[in-house]
């Protein structure tokens, strides 16, 4: 089975208070872990966690840390390449996804 998890730069976005907030990340996934760091409005942070194939549906999750601040959960699925899922900080969050960065050919 292919997992369409593609080291490189992810971009997309997390919700929060009604409203859409982008955040950039460069992941790294291999052998069901992954990590990386990136950025958003809040500030730098780095991303440690995992994932998992099973029956067909591949599941991540990560801690995202941010540099001398806090941490936020992120539990998702792949989802027609892209990660889709929920963060959540103390049982309150919203919904988050992620799409790889597609380079182009000039």
């Amino acid at each position: 089975m292919r997992v369409e998890l593609s080291s490189g730069l992810w971009d997309g976005y997390y919700e929060q208070y009604g409203g859409r907030h982008g955040q950039t990340m460069t992941l790294e996934f291999a052998d069901g872990l992954m990590r990386g760091d990136g950025i958003d409005s809040i500030g730098a942070f780095t991303i440690e966690g995992e994932y998992r194939v099973d029956a067909g549906d591949v599941r991540v999750g990560w801690i995202k840390t941010y540099e001398g601040r806090h941490s936020v959960l992120y539990l998702g699925h792949l989802d027609n390449g892209r990660i889709v899922g929920r963060w959540e900080i103390q049982g309150w969050g919203d919904k988050f996804a992620l799409k790889p960065v597609q380079k182009r050919i000039l």
